[in-house]
């Protein structure tokens, strides 16, 4: 008992909101998304009287996804390498600039099918900019062992937006038009600004990349070395390819399936928020019991069930506990999914891992959107929705091939930097890719540990940038190894060296453990490449120090 005393108590699902620029950002973000939904709401309705056909009433959710899968991974690019606070800034100076146009022609009855498509894809482009930058934010705020309760606060956040946004929102399309939705969206914006406008954090450490596309590209370098990250966005772009039904064909579900109007429209839209928030109460509660998978499993089964409610039902009150609990599991399969992705990478890349989870969720979701709309414009609305909850179970298979696990810490730790090999000064004035070879002289008795071993450090090698990783045994003596691998450029090399955690540093000690000699020899070359008038281009290699 005396033991028990000493140990530190876990977190509560409020403690984030101790941290006050969480909580003002947090409070904020909370305004902005109810006006948001206020503007998904009108958009939606609108979109049935100047063109009430599914599939261009689902265009409306696709357009307003699509920017994810378009701009997700610069953003997460730009949310890594430059100063996020201003990233957040151009974001909702976008958003307010679009919603203001869009309420300023909806007020002069200017509004055009093609034009509310548009606009309502600039809103969302403004919502994929700023999403990678404040999600990969949470981790700069709190501890890290606060990370999945903020997470947690920010999904409820939302849905308290959901619930809230869309029933206030069917309200004000029935009594004053979807102009006024677009209205107060636009001034939603403002709070969130001015909170931004007064931050000031802590100045970030130095680019992490030379630029946007080389930081875009270590991002998609790094997911595809990361076994647990990649599972997760699979997973991911499946259920949300599937729960994309759900807001995409509300409002047809109100009219056609229920036969009702705007005002019931916003209360079906309130009954899933509802639920989205009450799930979102537990989330804390349920990941101190179960692991990510079974979650994830879960999420799957409830949601799927709902689909199946909402399609068979023709009587409110059994739609709106259908929603309910459809929001209950949607928002417990992508907040599980969100905080796996945070937890399985480290801190220089996390903004743009969590917008290549995004781009493919939200790509699934754009694909869904458009998909289920294709369908239901041939079987109607209740058929679309069983079909979905049959291909939403389906996807339960792929948790054999692929479950979602979290990485050990020492994975994500960053090692305490040491000269074990001592760094030469820069080549100057030379464009050059540098090339690094360490040999091993490993006893046959060890080489099979040696092996296991060197495959898994040059995997994280990969996953860090290096490229072009080989390994290579002498021809005459067989316990002569060399790795091999090659780096863009000297400055993407320390940066490297900077990103090795505990894990790389555990491999790198016990293949020198395995070498017969004090410490393997490293040797570093640079590829310059320079003009010759008689064949062109030539690359030749020298050695560094």
């Amino acid at each position: 008992m005396a033991q028990s005393k000493t140990q530190p108590q876990a977190p509560g699902t409020w403690s984030p909101l101790r941290h006050r620029v969480f909580l003002a950002i947090w409070l904020a973000s909370i305004i902005s998304s109810i006006g948001s939904q206020l503007q998904q709401v009108g958009a939606a309705w609108l979109m049935t009287s100047l063109a009430p056909s599914p599939e261009m009433v689902a265009l409306v959710t696709a357009l307003s996804t699509l920017p994810i899968l378009l701009f997700s991974l610069p953003a997460g690019a730009l949310a890594d390498i430059l100063d996020r606070r201003l990233v957040l800034l151009g974001a909702q100076i976008l958003m307010l600039v679009a919603s203001g146009v869009l309420a300023a022609l909806a007020f002069a009855g200017l509004v055009t099918p093609a034009l509310l498509l548009l606009l309502t894809f600039l809103v969302g482009s403004g919502q994929a900019i700023m999403a990678p930058a404040w999600q990969s934010t949470v981790g700069d705020l709190v501890p890290r062992e606060k990370v999945p309760h903020a997470v947690g606060l920010n999904t409820m956040g939302f849905n308290i937006a959901r619930t809230m946004g869309p029933a206030l929102g069917g309200v004000l399309v029935a009594a004053l038009g979807s102009k006024v939705n677009f209205a107060l969206n636009a001034v939603s914006y403002l709070a969130l600004i001015a909170v931004l406008m007064n931050w000031r954090p802590e100045r970030r450490a130095a680019m992490d990349a030379d630029s946007v596309f080389a930081a875009m590209r270590d991002g998609v370098t790094y997911t595809l070395h990361s076994a647990p990250v990649r599972r997760v966005i699979l997973r991911a772009m499946c259920f949300g390819f599937c729960s994309s039904i759900v807001v995409a064909l509300m409002a047809l579900v109100a009219r056609d399936l229920l036969h009702h109007g705007a005002t019931v429209f916003g209360l079906l839209m309130g009954c899933m928020g509802m639920g989205a928030v009450i799930g979102a109460a537990q989330l804390g509660r349920l990941r101190n019991r179960f692991s990510s998978e079974v979650l994830i499993r879960m999420a799957i089964a409830v949601t799927s069930a709902a689909l199946m409610g909402i399609g068979l039902s023709r009587f409110l009150p059994l739609t709106c506990l259908a929603l309910f609990v459809v929001g209950a599991g949607m928002v417990l399969g992508l907040s599980t999914f969100n905080v796996s992705v945070q937890m399985n990478v480290p801190r220089w890349v996390s903004g743009r891992a969590l917008a290549l989870y995004q781009m493919f969720t939200f790509g699934g979701m754009t694909l869904g959107a458009w998909s289920w709309g294709h369908v239901a414009e041939r079987v109607g609305i209740g058929p679309t929705y069983m079909i979905c909850s049959a291909v939403l179970v389906s996807t339960l298979l792929l948790a054999w091939r692929l479950p979602v696990e979290e990485v050990h810490s020492s994975a994500l730790t960053s090692a305490p930097q040491e000269d074990e090999y001592d760094l030469p000064d820069a080549p100057q004035g030379r464009g050059v890719s540098v090339v690094v070879v360490i040999e091993y002289v490993v006893p046959a008795g060890m080489q099979e540990d040696f092996l296991a071993a060197i495959t898994a450090r040059q995997h994280i090698r990969m996953r860090d940038g290096a490229r072009k990783v080989t390994l290579l045994q002498d021809a005459t003596n067989a316990e002569l190894w060399a790795e091999r691998f090659q780096v863009r450029s000297w400055a993407e090399y320390l940066r490297q060296r900077q990103r090795r955690t505990l894990e790389a540093k555990e491999y790198d000690d016990f293949l020198s453990r395995c070498h017969r000699g004090p410490q393997p020899p490293l040797t570093r070359f640079y590829f310059e490449h320079r003009a010759r008038p008689d064949s062109g281009e030539t690359l030749v290699s020298y050695p560094l120090g």
